[in-house]
């Protein structure tokens, strides 16, 4: 529906759409929340526009659980809610800008990298280590392990600390499993190295696209979003170009290369504990966790260059608030036994296991042996392929 409305302009599908999937709770309580109707004026000069509250259900986001209002009253259907009620702004400010870099770069990147890392890399490590397949395996998948766990844990801590604080604290295991991987003496290092450092992933991968959609105005909230997967293949692309024969050969006297390579990550980890400073926290996070109106308000202020817009978008979060008062909460029972939210549950699922189960990231840990088993003579140069693929295609998307 958001697509519809925003970018196609077409309100009357965009209304179809959110009445087949938003439907939620539709009966269960009702509240005022004072929607004001746009005018054919005020459509000229409206640049953010926020989701229609269609149907019989408006989203209520506070970082808080899963919140649904509902309202069915006449009234508000097919209306724009008074929060993006303004004129036309100037959306990209150097300020945001430079939030979303330090973010993606400092986050999105080391997962792409951690990622492509092993795939050319694997040969070299059996020769130091003389290893079996098993803990080769290990090896690998050893980032996994470790992203699991952060990943799970991500959006507690950012709860907990906020987002800036998060993404620094985030170095610290970040910093730490690179050294061991790029200063390790025998596999258990290396393995040990893999984990902490697929912690510190996980847990980036969680808050990266969370800070960078709180602090973007709701125009460019698409496409912004994708700039998080854009990043994490252009690691893996870098990973793979850095990692071939000529960059990083497997005997002689540069086997020191190895050692540099591993040690990568630290660069984009240097670059946001440089930058973070000089980035506003989550607007979002300081309003609904920290109840610091005042803090959010100056956040906001930064990103939009604007204290006007920034009044806007606070005001907004009152009216949010105010309505989560008397919102209907969702349990995660009720994700399994509600229609339409067992819907949507399983659309995201099968999303992510169409992504998981298509075997990309065994083509991504082993393209190097799955090309040389094909017959091709130049396998190590063969990743390059596929990462450029992957950014041709995420760029397209």
């Amino acid at each position: 529906p958001n697509w519809l409305y925003y970018n196609t302009e077409r309100e009357d599908e965009a209304v179809v759409s959110t009445q087949s999937t938003g439907d939620m709770i539709s009966s269960e309580r009702s509240i005022d929340n004072d929607p004001l109707p746009i005018s054919d004026e005020d459509e000229e000069t409206t640049d953010e526009r926020e989701p229609l509250l269609t149907s019989d259900a408006a989203i209520i986001s506070t970082g808080n659980p899963v919140e649904y209002v509902s309202d069915s009253s006449p009234e508000t259907k097919n209306i724009v809610p008074h929060r993006h009620r303004v004129g036309k702004r100037k959306v990209w400010t150097l300020t945001l800008v430079l939030a979303i870099l330090c973010a993606i770069v400092g986050s999105s990147l080391q997962f792409g990298f951690q990622t492509g890392c092993m795939a050319n890399t694997q040969t070299l490590l059996n020769d130091k280590f003389n290893v079996s397949n098993v803990t080769m395996s290990t090896m690998v998948s050893g980032m996994a392990m470790g992203g699991l766990v952060g990943g799970l844990s991500a959006g507690l801590i950012a709860d907990r600390v906020g987002r800036k604080m998060c993404m620094a604290l985030n170095n610290i295991p970040m910093l730490i499993g690179t050294a061991l991987m790029a200063l390790s003496f025998n596999e258990y290092f290396f393995i040990f190295g893999r984990v902490i450092g697929g912690f510190a992933v996980g847990i980036a991968t969680g808050i990266a696209p969370m800070y960078i959609s709180e602090i973007s105005p709701v125009s460019i909230k698409g496409g912004v979003g994708v700039s998080h997967q854009f990043m994490i293949t252009l690691g893996i692309l870098i990973a793979f170009v850095l990692s071939i024969k000529d960059v990083l050969p497997e005997t002689g006297k540069e086997e020191w290369r190895w050692h540099v390579y591993f040690a990568f990550p630290a660069v984009p980890a240097l670059f946001q504990l440089l930058v973070l400073p000089f980035c506003p926290e989550s607007p979002n996070w300081l309003y609904y966790n920290k109840e610091r109106e005042d803090l959010a308000k100056n956040a906001l202020t930064k990103l939009r260059k604007s204290r006007e817009a920034a009044e806007e978008e606070i005001e907004a979060m009152i009216k949010e608030r105010t309505a989560g008062t008397s919102s209907v909460m969702v349990t995660y029972g009720q994700f399994l036994t509600n229609p339409t939210l067992r819907l949507s549950l399983l659309i995201g699922v099968v999303l992510q296991c169409a992504q998981q189960l298509s075997g990309i990231n065994a083509i991504l840990n082993y393209a190097p042996a799955i090309f040389k088993d094909a017959g091709e003579s130049n396998a190590d140069l063969a990743p390059i392929s596929v990462g450029a693929i992957f950014n041709l295609m995420t760029f397209v998307s």
